[in-house]
Order: C-alpha cells, then sequence, then structure tokens
C-alpha cells in the first residue's frame, strides 16, 4: 500500500518515509468523527503550513487534504475554532463588534417580532457572544449550501464541512485586519463593505481553485448558487426558530 502523503510504500500502520498513518481513508460519518476528535486533541502541527497554503494555494491545498496528503495541515475543525476564538477576542480588544453582533443589533432594530420574545433573544445575545460556537452551528448550513451547488463533483457532505471549515477559518483573518484597520482609521462604515466583499471573493476563490474540474462559467454559477442557497436555507432556519420560540413562550 502506497502512502497518500508522499507516495512511500507503507509496511506497517505509519509511513517510514513522512509519518503519516497508512490509514487515511476518504471523509465520510465515521471518519469525519475520528477527525473531529483529532482536532481537539492533536493540534500539535501544521497550523502555519495550514494558514500559508490557505492563503496562496486555498483550493488546490484542500483537495489535497481531502485526498489524503494530511501529515502536514492543520486539522480543519480546530483551525476554523482557533480563527473564530482569534477574532472574537480581537474584537474584545479593540472594543468593537463581530460580524454577528452587528447583524444582530440591525435585525432586532428592524423587526418588531423577534424583539417581542425575550426568550428567543437571549438565545440570539447568547450566539452573537459566542462567535466561535456560532461559527460551528452555521457551518452544517454553509456545507450543505455549497454541497447543492457542487454536488456534481463528487464530493460529499462530509468533505464539504472539511471545505467550509477551512474558509470560514480564514474569513476570520480578514475580519482581523479589518478590525485592525477599523481602529487606526476610526471610521467602518465602507471598510464593513469591503470586508464582507472579500469575504465573498476569498469563498469563490477556494471553489475556483477546488472544483477545477467545472468549466469556468460553471464554476462562477454554482459558487453564486451557493451563497444564494446559504441565506435561503439561512432564512428559513431562522423563521422556523422563531416560530418555535413563539410557541414555546406561547
Amino acid at each position: 500500500m502506497d502512502c497518500k502523503n508522499c507516495g512511500y510504500t507503507v509496511e506497517g500502520y505509519y509511513c517510514a518515509q513522512c509519518g503519516q498513518s497508512g490509514g487515511v481513508d476518504r471523509i465520510n460519518f465515521p471518519n469525519f468523527v475520528r477527525e473531529l476528535s483529532g482536532s481537539v486533541f492533536q493540534v500539535d502541527r501544521g497550523f502555519l503550513y495550514t494558514l500559508r497554503m490557505l492563503s496562496l494555494r486555498p483550493g488546490h491545498s484542500i483537495r489535497e487534504y481531502l485526498q489524503g496528503k494530511r501529515r502536514r495541515h492543520f486539522k480543519p475543525i480546530a483551525y476554523v475554532l482557533i480563527m473564530s476564538t482569534a477574532y472574537f477576542l480581537a474584537t474584545k480588544v479593540l472594543d468593537s463588534n463581530t460580524v454577528v453582533n452587528d447583524f444582530m443589533t440591525g435585525f432586532s432594530d428592524g423587526a418588531d417580532a423577534i424583539s417581542e420574545s425575550n426568550s428567543a433573544m437571549r438565545v440570539m445575545r447568547w450566539l452573537s457572544q459566542n462567535y466561535g460556537y456560532f461559527t460551528l452551528l452555521l457551518l452544517p448550513l454553509y456545507s450543505l449550501a455549497s454541497w447543492l451547488a457542487f454536488r456534481k463533483a463528487g464530493y460529499n457532505y462530509f468533505e464539504h464541512i472539511v471545505l467550509n471549515a477551512y474558509i470560514t477559518g480564514q474569513q476570520a483573518i480578514i475580519y482581523i485586519f479589518s478590525e485592525l484597520l477599523t481602529a487606526w482609521l476610526s471610521e467602518d462604515g465602507v471598510l464593513s463593505m469591503v470586508t464582507i466583499a472579500l469575504t465573498m471573493a476569498y469563498a469563490f476563490w477556494v471553489f475556483w481553485q477546488f472544483f477545477s474540474g467545472f468549466r469556468p462559467i460553471g464554476r462562477i454559477i454554482r459558487s453564486v448558487l451557493a451563497y444564494v442557497n446559504f441565506w435561503l436555507l439561512f432564512i428559513a432556519l431562522f423563521l422556523s426558530f422563531l416560530a418555535l420560540m413563539e410557541f414555546v413562550v406561547g
């Protein structure tokens, strides 16, 4: 059996050339659960390499990870958790709001229905104050949206979770730089719009590289469709949550 990381012939449980486990399989539900546990207990290597690869050739790097070249990569769930936490801490140090806080403020100011449900507001405030958890809760939604848009590519839902975990983690870096610029320039109107545009552009760039098997126009259309899918799913889930809270509160 050849090592999926370096191609060296594996004799035993680990590759003698690079040290990667010889039992690296395609990401599915059982393997994803093992990867998730590994994200919690094995975060001792690969962070800087992953950061660099996700900055220079993100789509290709993530595809290589899914193909089995995982020795040098930081675990995807651990990566998004660390980056989301770093962003959240940056907002606390700079005394600013996360994008979730800003969304909640705008939504609650413009929607009377949500303000009438104290229970719903408490839950949403908790989510806005725990950005890392909120990011993880949205990750399955992001992944479902991209899986629906690119389902003909042949990647399963759990592989899309890996893809979007890396994307979301890297987008947190863009948010951090935006917060630093906002604090320095004392102006956030234009910067907020530029930041949103940059995070969307980064996701499109990753999709462009990762789904290279599609024609260029197909990649563009499906990337837009992934965002449309996400917002449709998010709105449906959000309204369902509000309706449930209204029912529970009575």
